[in-house]
């Protein structure tokens, strides 16, 4: 009877510790969701870019595209309606406002920057360094939190112009 029942706990223990991890991820992918729909308050696109839909790009496998459409669902930017768009392949980027590039793909971050050359998108990452590489946004964790860095350079190498309340909530690396 024993045994039978340290096994029950064992069992349980190692359901809770898997669903632990991914609770987390799954309220990082939310913060980071909210974060991506409010950047698309604080940033100027050209004239160009406000009329169709205001399309946000997830590349490749992430939970922050399903928050994104949680989240975004029937809002607007400006008189844009928000459409969430999952890209598998590099190919399928063809038009976007905002490109959010998980962890995971950021080892393309060349690729992708070339493939939006010339364009007005705003790249936002998870991963140190990402700056460096193109990226105009960066989420970052600092104290159990999420916040991000910014990249002046960038924005303004993609055509866009960011509101000053931008760079003050951003962290360290702006």
């Amino acid at each position: 009877m024993k045994r039978i029942t340290m096994k029950i706990i064992s069992c349980c223990l190692g359901i809770i510790a898997l669903t632990i991890p991914l609770q987390a991820q799954t309220g990082i992918a939310k913060a980071q969701a909210m974060f991506i729909y409010n950047f698309s308050r604080l940033v100027e696109w050209p004239l160009s870019n406000r009329s169709g839909y205001f399309v946000i790009g997830v590349y490749g496998v992430s939970s922050v595209a399903d928050e994104l459409e949680t989240y975004a669902m029937g809002k607007k930017v400006g008189t844009q309606d928000i459409q969430i768009k999952r890209y598998k392949t590099l190919q399928e980027i063809t038009t976007c406002h905002i490109l959010f590039i998980p962890f995971a793909r950021t080892k393309q971050m060349d690729e992708i920057v070339n493939a939006v050359q010339g364009k007005s998108v705003l790249l936002i990452t998870e991963k140190n360094g990402a700056l460096n590489a193109g990226s105009a946004i960066n989420f970052v964790l600092l104290s159990d939190k999420i916040k991000f860095e910014m990249d002046p350079g960038n924005f303004t190498k993609y055509g866009l112009k960011y509101s000053s309340k931008l760079q003050e909530m951003a962290t360290a690396g702006s």
